[in-house]
């Protein structure tokens, strides 16, 4: 599945979702949910999507070497168009998956939450990741951890270093934040769901 490109694994998302709400709205057709499961699941890919494209221009300026040995991004003329289209692939996936998870959390009580109170929690794994980045990247900046700085000595210019390595902290704290924010949102998904129960 590695070896088959983006579009096309998109591409046979989108059509199995399709054929799950054709079937849905067969099997329900006064009352069909999969769309509006799907739809969000699609905004939230959407606003990872957005996330991870302006984060990564943010991050190649800093260290484009980053980008280049790591991600294998050629530097040439198309260097920050193929970063943003890694951005929206790592994001979109990252959105999908995260508020994925707060859908299958919301499905487990008999009175969900609706949706437009769902995509709201969204906004937890983009603040803690917004939050930790700059701090783990700092971090990594002025310490210079000496097992990362080994790794990239042998593919990295010494003046790289720095901002490779700041930028390599930056890429922690988005995923470290990302998870406390999946967490965060978790909780007061359950918290709202207990709430309902009378």
């Amino acid at each position: 599945m590695q070896n088959v490109p983006y579009q096309y694994r998109l591409l046979i998302l989108f059509s199995l979702m399709g054929l799950v709400i054709a079937y849905d709205y067969w099997r329900h057709p006064t009352n069909p949910k999969k769309f509006k499961e799907y739809l969000f699941l699609i905004l939230s890919g959407l606003m990872g999507a957005v996330f991870g494209v302006i984060n990564d221009q943010i991050t190649c300026t800093l260290s484009p070497a980053y980008f280049y040995y790591f991600k294998n991004v050629p530097y040439d003329s198309s260097f920050r168009w193929q970063v943003s289209q890694v951005g929206f692939e790592a994001g979109f996936f990252a959105g999908f998956f995260s508020y994925g998870i707060f859908l299958i959390i919301n499905q487990k009580r008999k009175l969900p939450l609706p949706h437009h109170q769902l995509i709201k929690m969204a906004k937890y794994p983009i603040a803690w990741a917004i939050v930790l980045a700059p701090i783990t990247g700092l971090i990594f900046y002025y310490l210079q951890f000496p097992f990362f700085v080994e790794q990239i000595q042998p593919i990295a210019e010494p003046t790289e270093i720095p901002k490779f390595i700041l930028v390599w902290g930056i890429h922690i704290g988005l995923y470290l934040g990302a998870v406390l924010g999946i967490v965060h949102g978790a909780v007061k998904i359950r918290r709202r769901l207990l709430a309902q129960i009378p």
